[in-house]
C-alpha cells in the first residue's frame, strides 16, 4: 500500500493537501481508488466519521474535482485537484458503474496511514461531464483563481443545474490502520500511528521523521536535564551540531478520547494557549542551555550541546491556519523573544517543517561544503528575516532559485 502513491510521490510531497483518483490493481482486478493526502489533523476528523462530499465540475476543457470534509460547520476543509490522467477518468467511470472505491489516507510526509473500502454512488451524468475533457499536466497555480469560484460555491452548498455534480460519501469509522516505523540514526524505533491515543507523542514522532536525516546522531527525542533528585525534559526534540542548536516544542491538539468531536473553530480558540505554554518552555530551555546545565539523552548518555550560537526555538503545531489572531504573534513577540533569550523564534506546522527540511536538502545538494543541518540552520535564519518583514510568525516560505 505504501507503493500505491509511488508515481504521485513528488506531487504529494510538494503539496500539503490534495486528492487524486486512480485505477489500481487490487485482489479482484483493477479498482477505482481515491488517494487523500492531508494534514494529520484533518485525517483524524475523517477516521472519526465526519460527513464528506465529492464534487465535480468542468473548468474549461478540464475537470475539477474536490472533497469537502466537514471538520467544522462554518469552515469545512476542501481538498481539490484537476484531472490529469486517463486512469482518473477510468476510475470515475467505474464508480458510475457501481464499483466500490478503495480510499487511502496519507499524512504530510506522504505516509499511508489507513484505508477503507467505501461504496460511492456516482451520478450517471458524471460520464457525460468527463466525456471529451483534456488530460495531461495541469497548472494548478494558474487555475486556482478560476477553480476558487467553483470551490466557493461547493463550500456554500450553492449548486447549479447540473454544472456541479455532488456525491455524498458514506460516513464510516471502519478504517483499517497501517502502522509505520522509522529506525532513527540512534537505532531507536519511531512509530507513526494515526489512531494512537497519545496524540502529542505522535506529532513529536513526525518531527523526528523529518529532521533525523539532517544530522545523523545529532537529534534527540526528549533530552533530559537535572531537576532536584531526578530529571525533566529540556524540550521535545533537540538538534545540535558544531555551529548551533535547535529546540522543538511540539503542541498537538487532542481529537480522540473526547466526549464530543471538537470543531476546528474550537481548536482555533485553544491553539493560542498551547503556543503560549510552548514559548514559556522554550524560554526556560534556552536559559538552561545558556547557564551550562548538563543535558543527557533519555538513555542517560551525556549530550555535547553547542551553546555559543543563538538557539533556534521552534513551536510546532498541527496547522498554521488554526491561528486566527496573527497579530498576537507579530514583531513585538519576535523581538521580545530574541531580546530575552538571544535566540530565534519560529512557529511552524508539520507541513511547513517539511518544506524547510526539503529546502535544506536542496540547498545542501547545490553546494559542496554545506551539510543539510547547516542549510537548515541558514534557512531558518533567512526565514526569521522574512517573518520580521511580514510582521508575523505566521508565514509560509517557498524556496526558489533564480536560475530555475
Amino acid at each position: 500500500m505504501h507503493l500505491l502513491a509511488s508515481h504521485y510521490r513528488s506531487e504529494f510531497l510538494a503539496t500539503p493537501q490534495l486528492i487524486r483518483f486512480d485505477l489500481t490493481e487490487g485482489h479482484g482486478g483493477f479498482e477505482p481508488t481515491l488517494l487523500i493526502k492531508a494534514r494529520t489533523l484533518l485525517l483524524k476528523y475523517i477516521v472519526q466519521g465526519v460527513a464528506m462530499k465529492l464534487s465535480f465540475a468542468r473548468l474549461g476543457d478540464r475537470l475539477l474535482y474536490a472533497l469537502k470534509v466537514k471538520d467544522d460547520d462554518t469552515k469545512p476543509g476542501i481538498l481539490w485537484s484537476i484531472l490529469e490522467r486517463d486512469k482518473e477518468k477510468a476510475a470515475l467511470i467505474a464508480l458510475v458503474q457501481g464499483e466500490s472505491c478503495q480510499v487511502f489516507l496519507f499524512n504530510e510526509l506522504a505516509v499511508n496511514l489507513a484505508w477503507a473500502s467505501l461504496p460511492i454512488t456516482a451520478d450517471e451524468n458524471l460520464t457525460e461531464m468527463i466525456a471529451g475533457i483534456a488530460t495531461g499536466s495541469a497548472d494548478h497555480v494558474a487555475l486556482k483563481t478560476e477553480a476558487s469560484v467553483i470551490l466557493d460555491r461547493f463550500h456554500d452548498d450553492e449548486m447549479g443545474d447540473g454544472d456541479i455534480i455532488v456525491v455524498d460519501l458514506p460516513n464510516t469509522t471502519a478504517w483499517n490502520p497501517i502502522f509505520n516505523q522509522f529506525i532513527t540514526s540512534h537505532a531507536t524505533v519511531s512509530p507513526i500511528d494515526l489512531f494512537a491515543s497519545d496524540e502529542g507523542s505522535q506529532q513529536e514522532q513526525l518531527a523526528i521523521w523529518l529532521t533525523d536525516s539532517l544530522h545523523p546522531l545529532g537529534i534527540y527525542h526528549s533530552p533530559q536535564i537535572p531537576k532536584g533528585r531526578g530529571y525533566r525534559e529540556l524540550a521535545d526534540v533537540l538538534l545540535s551540531y558544531q555551529h548551533g542548536s535547535i529546540l522543538i516544542e511540539s503542541k498537538a491538539l487532542t481529537i480522540f478520547g473526547r466526549d464530543r468531536l471538537p470543531s476546528r473553530t474550537k481548536l482555533a480558540r485553544n491553539v493560542s494557549g498551547h503556543i503560549t505554554k510552548a514559548l514559556k518552555q522554550l524560554r526556560g530551555g534556552i536559559r538552561r542551555l545558556n547557564d551550562g546545565t548538563p543535558v543527557s539523552s533519555k538513555a542517560g548518555v551525556q549530550i555535547n550541546v553547542e551553546r555559543t550560537q543563538p538557539v533556534h526555538a521552534i513551536v510546532l503545531i498541527p496547522d498554521l491556519d488554526l491561528i486566527e489572531d496573527r497579530e498576537a504573534f507579530g514583531i513585538e513577540l519576535i523581538q521580545g523573544f530574541t531580546k530575552d533569550t538571544g535566540g530565534f523564534l519560529h512557529l511552524l506546522d508539520v507541513a511547513e517543517l517539511l518544506r524547510i527540511v526539503q529546502a535544506a536538502e536542496i540547498i545542501s545538494s547545490h553546494g559542496t561544503n554545506t551539510s543539510p543541518i547547516m542549510a537548515f540552520d541558514y534557512y531558518l535564519i533567512e526565514r526569521t528575516k522574512k517573518a520580521c518583514q511580514s510582521g508575523t510568525l505566521c508565514i509560509e516560505v517557498l524556496l526558489r532559485f533564480a536560475d530555475e
